[in-house]
């Protein structure tokens, strides 16, 4: 992006000629019918100029009055939903209605006046940087109404959102946020305007993104300015464009309105995306996530060791020996918290990511047993008298059952955290739309990963011939030249790749600078299999490597799979050589020289020689000398997956190449059966799954 704002396609005129309308105007409706009543009538009254149609979405009003004002106003497009979906979601259903190149999103408390319409479109075509342009809103008596803004800041929210505004009333801060400052009767770019009427650019949407559907009611109007301006677009207050604004500003009631709260509650939502703390704490989230967790174990451990306390306390008549003070066991209260730390962290509790998942009932049994045993040991060996082996007892059962209970707790807060997105990470996507569109598709688990999809980049080879749509609910932000820009914009604390750096200089730059913000960056790439498998990043030669490193603990049992493999191919060698003599000699067998692979490992082939008889079907395991041949060599190996022709490849794709364990190929394994009659059965006359490839090389050859 250059200085002059957002780039816009070289095809933007024709595609905005192909749209189907100039313009739409979407209208969301809530139980005020005879607010919509009159708005619908001005429309009709001051029609713009150019061809235009109105969708009013309805979000289940019960309204008694609004079925006459539809059967008024049949021309317009009606979207009746079943329950109320929220503003933002409403708006973007009208969005979809139409294609047009402009909408003019109006409240129905919105009284539309001569030409104001076609001054809002004349000053959008004038301007084409202008994202959202909003009109002059009147009072009912004529008055100018605050209706473009600054953002807020959080001396503003002090003074709008407490009773500090009532005790400093005309506060500069307020003032400067609805911009008192300024007469409302020139033409400018402010921060953002009233979502009660706004012009948008579909090319500004399609860059963007549409309204985000988090924020219920209220804010909405705020991020979506706040969006266009981070993109490069303007957001433009254009006072010669006059409508009548009938503002009832219900937020404003007090905290016993219903508004009130979920004002409160999209000023949260806005903050969670936007605000600097929260961003540097989704930046930091695994380490606070840790912490949380640790503050939790530490929590319950406590709370056990005095619930076990007071039971033994409860329980003093039944001992013939008083229980010491509690300030006795302050010394094993410390050493039960360093212990518990220490453990826990050895055993993997506290691992990054660990915090967002429920711990397997048999993995936690493992740490609250460990514990409870290395306490047990550690008091009986310090021969401490004055600590009671009833309050040790008693705690081990609370301190499992409190941290199972704790660990619940914690789990669904996470999780209401992050359907809120406060615990979630902003992410930007890199790569092609097609491969993040099928990631997407076939994931949805975007929460479940925590992460809060903000929008992608393309690679830098495509150029900008895709900026103007997006996928699914993701707008195209740019190119990946733009990465470190965009990452600053957004906010993003992860970046997700879907191709290998290629070595440019400027892309490793930018990398190295995102790197220098601790951004996370991640890659979506078959290699990265590689990383699953133990891999390790290495320096070799002077240039960075990828190394792989051989299992130490698979060595065993590779150690005796190659022993018995040796000893059961050298068997049937002494065995099938002579048969195999016998039948080439006397019935007319046949040696055809395959290529093949494992089934489990397309990408690994291998050259087979296969004995077949005259018809070209596969002969049984005695017959197979070169089979066995490879058993012995270590090629084939006795259970495994079957043998494919070359080029197979299974339902994974290169997923499974990956799969370094089960690459070669087995005489037997789960294929063949259930049953051990259809194992021995399968061993002894489809060894290796040999006999479609018989047939094969049959069809090759004839």
């Amino acid at each position: 992006m250059d200085g002059l704002g957002p780039e816009i396609p070289e095809d933007r005129d024709l595609t905005e000629k192909n749209r189907e309308v100039k313009l739409s105007i979407i209208i969301v409706h809530y139980n005020t019918s005879a607010d919509l009543d009159r708005c619908l009538e001005s429309i009709g009254h001051c029609p713009p100029l150019c061809d235009y149609r109105v969708v009013v979405v309805d979000n289940a009003s019960s309204d008694p009055g609004l079925e006459a004002v539809r059967n008024r106003h049949a021309d317009a497009r009606w979207i009746m939903n079943d329950q109320n979906a929220g503003y933002s979601r409403a708006v973007n259903q009208g969005l979809d209605a139409e294609d047009a190149e402009f909408s003019l999103v109006l409240n129905p408390d919105i009284v539309v006046l001569p030409r104001s319409i076609d001054i809002l479109l004349e000053r959008a075509e004038a301007n084409p940087r202008a994202g959202i342009l909003g009109a002059q809103l009147l009072n009912t008596d004529g008055t100018i109404q605050d209706s473009c803004r600054r953002f807020y800041t959080f001396t503003t929210l002090l003074m709008r959102r407490t009773p500090l505004g009532r005790i400093f009333p005309g506060h500069k801060s307020v003032d400067r946020h609805l911009m008192r400052d300024f007469d409302h009767l020139g033409e400018r770019a402010v921060d953002w305007v009233l979502g009660a009427c706004m012009l948008v650019r579909r090319s500004a949407v399609d860059r963007v993104g549409a309204m985000d559907e988090r924020f219920f009611l209220y804010f909405e109007d705020v991020d979506w300015c706040w969006r266009m301006g981070r993109a490069g677009f303007d957001v433009l207050y254009v006072p010669d464009a006059r409508m009548e604004h009938r503002h009832r500003r219900e937020s404003a009631g007090g905290m016993a309105r219903k508004s009130f709260w979920m004002h409160l509650g999209s000023l949260i939502s806005f903050y969670e995306k936007w605000g600097m703390l929260v961003y540097l704490l989704k930046r930091w989230r695994d380490p606070v996530q840790t912490l949380l967790l640790w503050l939790v174990d530490i929590t319950a451990l406590n709370l056990a060791f005095a619930g076990a306390y007071v039971l033994r306390g409860l329980m003093n008549p039944l001992f013939p020996a008083a229980l010491y003070p509690f300030s006795e066991y302050r010394p094993l209260q410390i050493f039960a918290t360093l212990l518990t730390s220490a453990s826990f962290a050895l055993m993997g509790r506290y691992r990054p990511g660990a915090a967002r998942r429920r711990t397997p009932r048999r993995v936690w049994a493992q740490q609250v047993g460990t514990i409870s045993l290395l306490l047990l040991a550690s008091t009986w060996l310090s021969h401490q008298s004055v600590y009671s082996r009833a309050v040790l007892l008693l705690f081990i059962p609370l301190f499992a059952g409190v941290t199972l209970w704790a660990e619940k707790v914690y789990i669904w807060i996470s999780g209401r955290f992050e359907l809120g997105h406060l615990a979630l990470e902003r992410t930007i996507f890199v790569g092609s739309p097609s491969r993040i569109g099928a990631w997407l598709d076939d994931s949805r688990r975007t929460v479940e990963a925590g992460l809060d999809p903000v929008g992608y980049l393309l690679p830098a080879t495509e150029g900008a011939a895709g900026r103007r749509g997006g996928v699914g609910d993701l707008p195209c932000l740019g190119t990946a030249g733009e990465i470190v820009d965009v990452v600053e914009r957004y906010h993003a604390a992860q970046v997700i790749f879907w191709n290998w750096p290629s070595g440019d200089l400027r892309e490793l730059r930018s990398l190295s600078r995102l790197r220098g913000r601790r951004i996370r960056l991640r890659w979506l790439v078959p290699e990265a299999r590689l990383m699953e498998r133990g891999a390790r990043a290495d320096g070799f030669a002077g240039e960075p490597s990828i190394v792989l490193d051989p299992d130490s603990r698979q060595m065993p049992l590779a150690v005796l799979d190659r022993a018995v493999g040796f000893a059961g191919g050298l068997l049937l060698v002494l065995v099938s050589w002579p048969i195999m003599f016998l039948g080439r000699s006397m019935a007319g067998w046949r040696v055809l020289d395959r290529r093949v692979c494992a089934r489990a490992s397309g990408d690994r082939s291998m050259d087979l020689k296969l004995t077949v008889d005259r018809r070209g079907r596969a002969r049984p395991l005695p017959a197979q000398f070169h089979l066995c041949w490879n058993l012995m060599r270590g090629r084939i190996s006795l259970v495994g997956p079957p043998l494919a022709p070359d080029g197979a490849r299974t339902p994974g794709g290169l997923r499974d190449a990956w799969r370094l364990d089960a690459a070669r190929p087995g005489l037997v394994g789960n294929w063949t059966g259930r049953g051990l009659s259809s194992r021995i059965a399968g061993f002894w006359t489809n060894p290796a799954g040999i006999a479609s490839l018989g047939d094969q090389a049959v069809e090759e050859t004839l």
